[in-house]
C-alpha cells in the first residue's frame, strides 16, 4: 500500500476551493455535528508564554462520519510573526484515514480558516436576522473582511458600517469592497454605527465594552467573534434570545466566557445552538421581527477539516500535480 501525502500550499488552496464552497461546507458540517455525526473532543491550548516564547497555539482533533475522514486543525497567535512579514494567527491543517491513521494531507491552513471564519456569521445572520439591510463591523482586520466578503454571498446588504481604532485599517478595509452593490461607510463612533443598525459585528482583540445594550435597537442580531468580551453584560442579560455555535466552547472563550465562569450562565441559558437548529432538533430560532438576539461564535476545527477533505477530493479527482511525501522514507 502506498503511503503517499499530499502537501498543500495556500495557491492549490485557492485553486480548487471557492468562499461559496466554504459557506455550503460550514452549513453542513454543522447540520452534521447537530445529528451526532461527528466526534470533536474539546479543543487544547498549549500557551508557550511560560518557557519563554510569546505564543500560543489550539489543536483541535475530529472525526467527521460522512466525509469518512479524520484530521486536525492546528492555529495560533505567535507574537513575533508581524517582524517576520507573517499574519499573527496561522494554521495548518492534517488529514489522516480514520481505518489505518495514514497521513493523508498536510494543508497551509490559513485561508481556509479565514473562510470559514467568515462563513459562520454569514450562516447564522441568514438563519437569524431579521432584516440585513444594515450591517455594521467593529474590527476591520481579517475577521472583518472574511465576515463581509461571504455575508456579500448569502444576504442583501445596503449600507455597511465599519469601525476600527486605526484609520489605517479602515482604509485598506473598505477598498476591498469598491465593487459590490452596497456603500461601505466609516465611522469613529461606536455608538452612532450601531444605532439603527440590523445586524451587529465584532470582531477583534480586545477585552473590552465595545457595545453597550442601550445603543441596540429591538430585532438587531449582534454576533461577537473575538476571544474575549466585546460587549456590555446587560446586552446579554436583557437579549430575548441568546445563540451559540457549540455550547460548552461558549462557556470558556469569547463574550459570554466571563459570566459563565460566574455561573451567571449555562448551558441552560442557549436558547439556539445553530447546530442542533439545522438539524431540526430545538427551536427555529428567531420567534419575532422584534427579538433582540446575542449570539457568539468560536469556531470549531471541523469545519475546517471538513473543507480541508473537500478540498483532498477535488485535487484526487482533478488529476493535478501536487507535492507529494512517501511517509516510508
Amino acid at each position: 500500500m502506498e503511503e503517499n501525502a499530499l502537501i498543500i500550499g495556500s495557491e492549490t488552496v485557492r485553486k480548487h476551493l471557492s468562499v461559496q464552497d466554504v459557506i455550503d461546507t460550514v452549513e453542513k458540517t454543522w447540520k452534521w455535528y447537530g445529528e451526532g455525526r461527528i466526534i470533536m473532543p474539546p479543543k487544547i491550548t498549549t500557551d508557550m508564554s511560560s518557557a519563554g516564547v510569546d505564543g500560543w497555539f489550539n489543536t483541535m482533533p475530529c472525526y467527521i462520519a460522512p466525509l469518512n475522514t479524520a484530521g486536525m486543525k492546528i492555529v495560533g497567535g505567535f507574537a513575533g510573526n508581524h517582524a517576520l512579514g507573517l499574519p499573527y494567527i496561522k494554521a495548518s491543517l492534517v488529514l489522516i484515514s480514520p481505518e489505518t491513521g495514514l497521513l493523508r494531507a498536510v494543508i497551509n491552513g490559513d485561508w481556509i480558516s479565514d473562510m470559514r471564519t467568515g462563513a459562520q456569521p454569514a450562516i447564522m445572520a441568514r438563519l437569524l436576522a431579521a432584516k440585513t439591510d444594515i450591517i455594521t463591523i467593529i474590527g476591520a482586520g481579517q475577521q472583518g473582511y472574511t465576515s463581509l466578503l461571504c455575508m456579500s454571498k448569502v444576504l442583501d446588504i445596503k449600507e455597511v458600517r465599519i469601525c476600527d481604532i486605526s484609520k489605517k485599517a479602515i482604509e485598506t478595509f473598505m477598498s476591498r469592497f469598491v465593487d459590490f452593490p452596497f456603500k461601505v461607510v466609516p465611522f469613529e463612533n461606536r455608538e452612532t454605527a450601531c444605532r439603527g443598525s440590523d445586524i451587529i459585528i465584532t470582531a477583534t482583540t480586545a477585552n473590552d465594552t465595545l457595545v453597550k445594550d442601550a445603543w441596540v435597537d429591538p430585532g438587531t442580531l449582534v454576533m461577537t467573534m473575538g476571544s474575549f468580551r466585546e460587549t456590555d453584560y446587560d446586552l446579554i442579560r436583557n437579549a430575548d434570545l441568546l445563540a451559540v455555535d457549540h455550547p460548552e466552547q461558549a462557556l470558556h472563550r469569547g463574550n459570554f466566557k466571563e459570566l459563565g465562569e460566574s455561573g451567571e450562565l449555562t448551558i441552560e441559558s442557549f436558547d439556539i445552538v445553530v447546530p442542533y437548529m439545522l438539524a431540526g432538533k430545538s427551536r427555529q430560532g428567531r420567534r419575532k421581527g422584534t427579538d433582540r438576539i446575542c449570539a457568539q461564535l468560536v469556531g470549531m476545527g471541523c469545519l475546517d477539516v471538513a473543507v480541508a477533505s473537500l478540498l483532498y477530493n477535488r485535487i484526487l479527482e482533478s488529476g493535478d500535480e501536487v507535492l507529494k511525501a512517501d511517509m516510508r522514507k
